[in-house]
């Protein structure tokens, strides 16, 4: 059976490693996908690590065993800090710092030991491999599965190979086993180095894609001024909100929000009055609202919130607060001569898969022009026979 070389497969390992590290820096030399400078450093510290392993018996053991361990040992931990800051999971600096402490005791106690030595650190190496496909692993339902799969394999490979580079010291029947001397084990192990090393920068690189794409349709649904959702967002929150209500035969209601007399307002004070009350609006609005409701600029001076699972009664008493909450806000505050109100048209609908809600915004909107042409600072309800409970 052909038997790869260790020094052979380093330098093909190094070259992969150094190629892809490169790309990487170019591809996020911005910096502002976070983890990715961990993520490169960790690379570039295996990078420095090969030339240690490589040079074994050239140089002093401390610098080949001693020092090549602890900076390998380091590159997966600035792995998992890289995952911790792009997942934003919390974890003590312990952590990342007590594999080192492993690796440092280890080579310091069987210094001259190769056989536990090798076996012990591929074992902690292992260990730090599982670790990272686990930390991936628990997101599951936050990314494209077949991303996390990608990702976290390429970490169950590194962590065989490690397995195995262990089984090989095992397996060796020489008093003082050589740790890169040839055989089945040691070679399987080299073999999954490199393709480990592929998907878990696939992985890694397809995860901060998805991250980058969310965040773009993230900042497209969102309006400038305020912060809140605007109306291309409200109109993605509104229809899931309705095909929840159509599955689950739920109540969605929904509240249409003018401001009165707000045009008033830009032509005394000016525009950036306006929108100064418009941002105020928005926090107003949000203190009031609950966890489950989406609060939406869709005009220029029009809000509107979507409260899913909500019957018209709760809904018309979330309205009500809502309006108080306007017209009892100190105004003057921000330069207005008199109280700021509210006017809010209401509509409410069960959902059924034979009624998909198609009226429904309509509703609420011309139960808001008939509050506004009868009285301001008002709530209007439409009633419909979709705001009756389905029969079954």
């Amino acid at each position: 059976m052909l038997h790869l070389d260790f020094r052979t497969a380093t330098i093909l390992y190094f070259c992969t490693n150094l190629c892809i590290a490169a790309m990487l820096a170019v591809a996020f030399s911005s910096g502002q996908v976070r983890g990715t400078r961990l993520w490169i450093a960790g690379m570039g510290i295996q990078l420095a690590s090969a030339p240690l392993f490589l040079l074994r018996g050239v140089i002093a053991d401390s610098l080949s065993i001693f020092l090549g361990n602890l900076l390998f040992t380091l590159a997966w931990s600035c792995y998992l800090a890289s995952l911790d800051r792009f997942f934003g999971n919390r974890r003590k600096l312990w952590v990342y710092a007590l594999p080192l402490v492993l690796a440092a005791a280890v080579c310091g106690a069987f210094m001259h030991d190769a056989r536990t030595r090798t076996v012990l650190l591929n074992i902690l190496y292992a260990a730090q491999c599982l670790a990272l496909a686990a930390v991936i692993l628990a997101q599951w339902g936050r990314f494209r599965r077949r991303f996390i799969s990608t990702f976290a394999m390429g970490y169950v490979l590194a962590t065989g190979a490690c397995l195995l580079r262990a089984l090989a010291i095992v397996q060796s029947t020489g008093s003082t086993p050589d740790p890169f001397g040839p055989g089945p084990a040691q070679t399987a192990s080299l073999l999954l180095s490199v393709p480990s090393l592929v998907a878990c920068t696939l992985g890694f690189v397809l995860l901060h894609r998805e991250r980058m794409e969310a965040e773009i349709r993230r900042l497209a649904e969102i309006d400038h001024l305020t912060g809140l959702t605007n109306r291309r967002g409200f109109e993605a929150g509104f229809a899931k909100a309705l095909a929840q209500a159509a599955v689950n035969h739920s109540w969605t209601s929904l509240a249409l929000i003018d401001l009165d007399r707000f045009k008033a307002i830009n032509d005394r004070l000016g525009h950036a009055a306006g929108d100064v009350v418009l941002v105020e609006l928005g926090r107003i609005l949000t203190r009031e609202m609950g966890p489950d409701d989406l609060l939406a600029r869709i005009g220029g001076d029009e809000f509107c919130v979507v409260m899913p699972r909500t019957p018209p009664e709760p809904a018309a008493a979330l309205a009500e607060r809502l309006r108080r909450a306007v017209a009892g806000h100190d105004w003057q505050a921000y330069g207005l001569p008199q109280p700021l109100t509210a006017t809010i048209g209401l509509s409410s609908h069960r959902g059924s898969r034979q009624d998909g809600g198609a009226d429904f915004l309509r509703l609420a909107d011309m139960a808001l022009l008939a509050a506004k042409d009868e009285a301001r600072n008002t709530i209007r309800q439409a009633q419909s026979p979709a705001s009756c409970p389905a029969k079954p």
